[in-house]
Order: C-alpha cells, then structure tokens, then sequence
C-alpha cells in the first residue's frame, strides 16, 4: 500500500478526540497514514473538535453526522471507533460491511447477547475474521509489556496469582452511559489477567459495594467497589479490584506472583508521569525500571495521563496490520472473551445482603 491510509475517529468525546490526536501525530512522523475525517451525532461537536485539529495538519478533515455519511463519502480506508457502547455494533457492522477494518474501544458490545452475535456475524467470513481490532491499550504499555517479557522467560517462574487493580479519583461524566463497573471498567484488567497468564478462567466469585461515588455521581451503576476473583485451571487465580472511590488520585497496579518471586507494575504516588516497575526474587531485587509517561502539557483525563502512549502504540499497530493485510494482535475474540467474563462476574457479584453474618461469642 503505497499511498497513505486514510482513518476516520468516529466518536469524538472525550477518549476519541485523543485517538484522533494520536492519528495525527502518526501522520507527522510516520507519513503513512491521515487523519481525513471525524464522524459524531451530538450537536455540533464533530465541527468543533475538525476546526480544533485542522489547525495542526494540511489535508482537510471531513465532518460526518454518521458512520453511514462517511461511508458514502468514501473519506477514509479505514476508522477507530469510540462511539457510544451501544453504538459499537452498529457503527462497526456498517464499516466492515463497507470493506473496511476498524479499531474499537471497550467494550465489544453493550450486552453479552449482542457481543455474541457480532462476533458470529465477525466469524462467518474470512475478511470479518480479521477485520476488528479491539482497543486494549494496556497491551501496548510498556511497562506491563516489560512484565510479560519477564514471564515469558521464565525470570520468577510459573506465576499462579494475578492481581489487578484499577481505582479512579472522580465519578464518570454527566451523560455517560455505563453497563456496569465490570463490564464499563473492569475489562481491561480482565483482558490483561488473560493476556499475562495466557488461560481462561473455569470459575468466578465476587463482591460489590456502594460506598461514596454513587452518593455524588448522575451516572448510576450497579456498584462503585467491586472485587472479582477468576479461578484458572492451571494452578492460577486471577484478582481484579476496581473502584471510582480512590479520591486522592488515579491507582493502576499489577501485581504478578510466581514460585520463584514477585513482579510489580505501578505504585499510586506523587510523580503521576512516572511508572515504578521491579521484579523481586528469592534472593531480592532482580530488575528495577521506570518509565516515563508523556507530558501533555495540558489537563488530560487521568486515564490518557496514565496509558497515552500505549493508546498511541495501538493505533500505529492498527496502521501497521492494515497496510500489510495482517492479522491484529488482539481481535474480537479477545474481546468477546473479556466481555463474558465481566457479564458473568457483574451477575455473580454479590452485595452485603448476600454476605454471611457474623455471630461473635462476646457482644459490646
């Protein structure tokens, strides 16, 4: 592919005008690729952010109401999709059945049945086989890509607990529509469990509260703390703790145990722009990093902060396996998979009622 691939960011909220700022930095530096047009529904917001993002590039950005306009117009090759949840499989189902591949955000779908069916729909031919990518940045971090570099070869061997856990400081916006904190939150940290462990899990169990985030938020959730644990048939067990209750900051942590030590990525902290990573032995410290994050020298979502260069490693991959016809390194089964795990676990999360009493011998 010669000429340069043209994308299209449909959905430009908060996260998608980020993807088509990554879009753009690409086309700088790469000369590949384009960003040629943004697609939104919501008033005139997809006029505003094309007028903000045109000042930084030459080739027009095209200004769509809807992915079936965009289509029409024939103004890109290909398009990252971060529209509504519930707009997922219509906005990619159009594309696709356009020629098109996409990039998507999380979640598949906004239910287990329509996820379902989307990737039957994606499996019954050769081109929807390998048309979506699903956007799991975490992935392409590479701090946790440091991580899995460590398990792979062996350096504190078999790992049998996995632990994730993901706190963030504020509610979600005013207008944003959730499926539930699994789902909408957590699977992230339930793809990420999958890929450093490399099995599925055969049983879950887990807890939710409601403790302080949903006494201030407009956007209602099933819970805002939960504790998900996924038992894998290999001798391993996965643990995903998620909140919107961590007031002070952003907390993003992996813990990885294995029979010959421990490695760790991130620790809450001062430095917001730095990533503490080391892996310990028996016999103590076998590797420290840092990784330094981007300054985007503006107020960025804690979550872009935090993962902006992983978000920008997957588009370039998205790029990549386009113009080389290639298969994408994590697909909608990878997604379809998160997806059922986080359905089923948000089903099987139990709150205080289900919980057992506690009988203590001596009473106050």
């Amino acid at each position: 592919m010669a000429e340069r691939f043209r994308i299209a960011v449909v959905g430009v909220g908060r996260i998608g005008a980020f993807h088509a700022r990554h879009v753009q930095e690409l086309a700088s530096e790469r000369g590949d690729c384009a960003l040629t047009a943004v697609v939104d529904g919501y008033g005139d917001l997809a006029a505003e952010v094309a007028a903000e993002l045109q000042t930084g590039q030459e080739t027009a950005i095209g200004v769509f109401k809807d992915v079936e306009e965009l289509v029409a117009a024939k103004a890109a090759d290909g398009a990252f999709v971060a529209s509504r949840t519930e707009n997922h499989y219509r906005d990619a189902q159009t594309l696709i059945d356009a020629g098109w591949r996409v990039l998507m955000e999380k979640p598949l779908t906004h239910s287990l049945a329509t996820a379902r069916e989307f990737a039957a729909y994606l499996d019954a031919d050769a081109f929807g086989r390998t048309a979506l990518m699903q956007a799991f940045m975490r992935r392409f971090d590479a701090p946790l890509l440091w991580a899995k570099a460590l398990l792979d070869r062996g350096t504190i061997g078999a790992p049998f607990k996995i632990v994730s856990i993901l706190e963030d400081p504020v509610p979600p916006p005013d207008g944003y529509n959730s499926s539930g904190i699994l789902s909408d939150m957590a699977v992230h940290n339930i793809d990420e469990i999958l890929w450093l462990g490399g099995q599925r899990p055969e049983w879950l169990a887990g807890f939710g509260s409601l403790l302080y985030n949903q006494q201030h938020a407009d956007v209602k959730e099933d819970f805002d703390d939960a504790i998900l644990q996924m038992y894998f048939p290999e001798n391993l067990i996965g643990q995903v703790t998620v909140s919107r209750n961590h007031v002070a900051g952003y907390r993003n942590e992996t813990w990885v145990y294995g029979t010959e030590g421990v490695v760790h990525v991130g620790a809450f902290g001062a430095d917001s722009l730095l990533v503490e990573a080391e892996a310990f032995g028996r016999r103590g410290l076998i590797e420290r990093r840092e990784f330094a994050l981007r300054d985007y020298g503006a107020a960025v979502p804690f979550f872009v902060e935090r993962f902006g260069p992983a978000y920008k490693a997957e588009v370039a991959h998205y790029i990549d396996q386009c113009r080389a016809g290639a298969p994408f390194a994590v697909d909608h089964r990878d997604g379809l998979r998160a997806l059922e795990i986080a359905m089923v676990g948000s089903g099987a999360l139990q709150g205080r009622e289900e919980g057992v009493a506690i009988d203590f011998a001596e009473r106050d």
